[in-house]
């Protein structure tokens, strides 16, 4: 027993000393990053540092106040907030223009908005946030921000950053909170049970950076979940203020050092000023540098290839962006397909959804009013046919697809079966999931219609998602209200059949190398489809409305990553006209050319792909709420160029909306496409436009495109 426990022993300080010799030893130059730095310190000096060497140096002789914020620009500019003002100075030390904050208030933090305003939170009683011209130094807005009233002026704020969607993220230190503003002075949203010194979002999914003042770093998404975080007091950093996220998943730190102190600094074990910590949890920096160079403590550190580029900062109508599209408002392409041709019908009904954007799933009962939604469905079908009521509505959408495909003027007939396309696309188990997905009130809703005004037999609907899985939000309400219904799915089991496909389906009009070529059965045997999509934006072709829904009826992978996306999105840099696989998908006998209605759902709608639906939609008719709303025609163009616009009035700056008009100009220009490319079905080149394409004005009219809106 001695020798196995000397040997386990010696096994151990082997091991021990290996990792030991296998660590890498931390990293104390000065020249592992090259950085801008600015401290809170007794002196106001700010430091550029590249290559190991201070290339630049700042110090004000004022001798008041403080560095609390400083933002270095791509122009090479540098806003810095100094408690008693702000300003912005350039590399020639020269200050370009300053602010000085009124009596009895204080400034911590600026950020940029194009190069004609600032956006500033103002401490004080009231505490503001306050949008200002420069150079003029002329305030243009502001309004007022939640604050403690019992705590000091200078313990209220002391960082806030602009994000992606032009709103104010506002860490507010005194109420232990997180708040979201729109350039109106809405609150959009609000984070509690945080310390925060400083908040920042995450350039994708939307998902927060926030610095703790008792040494928590944290991201947190949209619903306030912590979905990592570490603890930087374990490395030493006991004062932090911002965070840098960097390109491979580390973190650099910085870490104030208050001068203040009575007991002066013991130079031979200085504190850190900065560290870096790799995605492990692996200390791999520290920056020690107090003297030659003398950076002083660190409020803001900032790495110079993350510089801001101002002309991109925009705070809702200041320096708005808006997107580069290929066709103009007002200038109409193609013809109008339907009963009224190019006729969309737009139902508003606020209330159908209202998910606190924080609690439980928004697909809950509690979050939902079923009635409302009920509504919906017939109000659409009779605002889309100008029928008097949901049944002859229905007949008349039946009698005019018949008609259209050569099988007569007739409706439905028992046996017929009718395919909903769903959009599933963030569901791959049954599991109910808090990403957005089609509405299991919205599904039931159009189920209820087709069965009691449009009496179709329950056994003869189908609602699929080839690709994907059908949550169970929707199997159970929709099973058990109408349990004849049949369910299809990628995976099949749990009530839900098993999708098949048919190979080959698909003849695209190009080489479009891996692309998916086969269909589900259940779409190619079904007599009539209805593309169910959803109101959001996507990364690629900017918008996913009823075309790019089309995708999941292929017999493409479970798993997204291992499918082919070909031609799906657009030149978004130079708007080079190409061949769009969209436009095939429309044209095919088994896709767009089966649909008896498009279908549009924005009960809640969502700004990303992925992800919970957020934020609400803050542009009128919505005006803080969530969409509430469904879009329906017969006309596939003229249904998603309603999506669209409504999705780029709001979100204007979403980058990947430039050109995301293409597929829709392609369609609608046959046969003499921008592109050049000769679209064929069936061997045959096609010689009419599929549909109506037209973008609204400012007025959010169309000249050709017929659009009912009705709030309900």
């Amino acid at each position: 027993m001695k020798i196995k426990s000397f040997v386990s022993i010696l096994s151990l300080l082997l091991m021990a000393a290996e990792t030991a010799m296998a660590q890498e030893p931390v990293d104390q130059s000065l020249g592992r990053h090259n950085f801008f730095y600015a401290g809170q310190s007794k002196q106001r000096r700010m430091f550029i540092v590249r290559d190991g060497q201070v290339a630049w140096a700042y110090q004000d002789s004022l001798h008041r106040g403080e560095i609390s914020d400083a933002v270095l620009m791509t122009d090479g500019n540098i806003l810095v907030a100094h408690q008693y003002g702000v300003a912005e100075v350039n590399q020639n030390s020269q200050t370009v223009w300053s602010y000085n904050a009124p009596e009895g208030t204080e400034i911590h933090t600026m950020q940029p908005i194009g190069r004609s305003h600032v956006v500033f939170v103002q401490n004080g009683r009231p505490a503001k946030a306050v949008v200002m011209e420069i150079p003029a130094c002329r305030i243009v807005r502001e309004f007022e921000l939640p604050y403690n009233e019992r705590g000091s002026v200078h313990g209220q704020f002391r960082n806030a950053r602009l994000t992606s969607r032009g709103t104010l993220l506002i860490a507010n230190m005194a109420m232990g909170c997180i708040h979201e503003f729109n350039s109106n002075g809405q609150e959009v949203d609000r984070w509690t049970g945080f310390t925060p010194w400083s908040v920042q979002e995450l350039p994708r999914g939307g998902n927060m950076l926030v610095t703790g003042r008792r040494g928590s770093i944290q991201e947190i998404n949209r619903q306030g979940q912590v979905v990592w975080q570490m603890n930087a007091a374990d490395y030493g950093v006991t004062q932090p203020q911002k965070t840098v996220r960097l390109g491979n998943g580390g973190h650099i730190i910085n870490n104030w050092y208050n001068e203040w102190n009575r007991e002066p600094m013991d130079t031979a074990n200085a504190p850190v000023q900065a560290i870096e910590v790799d995605k492990n949890g692996n200390l791999v920096w520290q920056l020690r540098s107090w003297i030659n160079p003398d950076l002083g403590p660190s409020t803001t550190i900032q790495l110079l290839d993350q510089a801001v580029n101002r002309d991109r900062m925009f705070f809702g109508e200041f320096n708005p962006q808006r997107p580069r599209l290929f066709v103009g408002p007002n200038q109409p392409i193609g013809q109008g397909r339907g009963i009224h041709p190019g006729r969309v019908a737009w139902i508003h009904s606020p209330g159908v959804a209202s998910w606190d954007g924080h609690t439980g799933l928004w697909v809950e009962d509690r979050w939902n009013d079923q009635q409302k939604a009920n509504a919906m469905i017939p109000e659409a079908v009779m605002q889309l046919t100008g029928e008097p009521t949901a049944k002859k509505a229905w007949k008349a959408l039946f009698r005019h697809f018949n008609r259209e495909h050569g099988k007569g003027n007739r409706g439905y007939r028992r046996g017929e079966t009718i395919a909903v396309k769903l959009n599933l696309n963030n569901a791959i188990t049954h599991h109910d999931t808090i990403e957005l997905n089609s509405s299991p009130f919205i599904t039931l809703a159009l189920v209820r219609s087709l069965v009691e005004d449009g009496e179709v037999r329950e056994q003869d609907i189908i609602l699929c998602e080839p690709s994907r899985a059908i949550t169970d939000s929707i199997y159970n309400k929709v099973h058990r209200a109408y349990p004849g219904v049949r369910f299809i799915d990628n995976i099949g089991g749990d009530g839900r059949e098993k999708c098949e496909y048919y190979q080959d389906q698909i003849v695209y009009s190009v080489d479009n190398g891996n692309m998916a070529r086969g269909l589900a059965k259940c779409i190619v045997d079904a007599d009539y489809l209805i593309n169910s999509a959803l109101l959001k934006t996507h990364n690629g072709p900017g918008v996913t409305l009823t075309t790019k829904n089309w995708y999941g009826a292929t017999d493409i992978n479970l798993l997204w990553r291992q499918n082919s996306h070909n031609n799906v999105s657009q030149d978004k840099r130079n708007g080079r006209p190409q061949y769009k696989t969209f436009v095939d998908w429309i044209s095919h006998k088994d896709l767009g050319q089966k649909a008896l209605l498009f279908l549009i759902d924005g009960s809640y709608g969502s700004r990303d792909v992925n992800g919970a639906p957020n934020p609400k939609w803050m542009k009128e008719p919505f005006c803080g709420d969530w969409a509430c709303s469904i879009i329906v025609s017969q006309d596939e163009l003229a249904c998603d160029a309603v999506g669209m616009d409504i999705i780029i009035n709001e979100w204007p700056e979403f980058g990947s909306l430039n050109y995301c008009d293409e597929y829709l100009r392609e369609a609608a220009s046959i046969p003499n496409t921008p592109s050049g490319t000769v679209y064929k079905q069936g061997g045959e080149p096609l010689q009419q436009p599929l549909g109506l394409f037209e973008h609204w004005n400012e007025q959010h009219q169309y000249t050709s495109i017929d659009l009912r809106y009705k709030k309900m």
